[in-house]
């Protein structure tokens, strides 16, 4: 059983690691995307700097940024992946069709789940530049599920007994 979590807890850590790097090389390598992530970044940035002037202390910038990166991973390589691993365990699900499909629809989703849990509006539709970032997302929840369950998901000949031997061997 020890050896199964520390297993578990591997292929997580390593499928998160693959999925932000991931995310990180292809949103720099795409155009439109690199345009949107440094102007959201920049505008989330300066918010974060604007609100540590007013309350009177100067807050490391490179911090504020790393937190915006930090929260971004975190919603599209670790939480759809946790859940997908998670619900996964407990129902014995051992498809690269649960690991990968349900991490990458969770991730995919991830900016309208946000949006529908602050009560936002805009929850129900998208302008093209944010189909195309869900799309990233989609693609990164897929890689991080299928490194997941290459790692984590025992393959089906450890699951089935031995065959028995032949009546004349031994």
């Amino acid at each position: 059983m020890m050896r199964r979590i520390v297993v578990l807890v591997f292929g997580f850590i390593l499928a998160v690691g693959a999925g932000a790097i991931f995310l990180i090389v292809s949103a720099l390598l795409d155009p439109a995307t690199r345009e949107a992530g440094f102007a959201a970044a920049t505008s989330g940035l300066f918010a974060f700097v604007e609100e540590d002037v007013r309350a009177g202390g100067w807050s490391d910038p490179l911090a504020t940024f790393g937190f915006i990166i930090w929260s971004t991973i975190i919603a599209t390589c670790v939480a759809p992946l946790a859940v997908a691993a998670l619900i996964g365990e407990i129902a014995g699900a051992r498809s690269l069709l649960w690991y990968s499909g349900a991490s990458a629809t969770l991730a995919g989703a991830s900016p309208w789940i946000a949006r529908a849990a602050m009560g936002l509006d805009r929850a129900r539709e998208a302008s093209p530049l944010e189909l195309r970032i869900a799309l990233l997302f989609f693609l990164t929840g897929a890689l991080a599920g299928t490194i997941y369950w290459l790692i984590a998901a025992p393959p089906p000949a450890r699951q089935m007994a031995r065959p028995k031997a032949p009546l004349g061997e031994v």
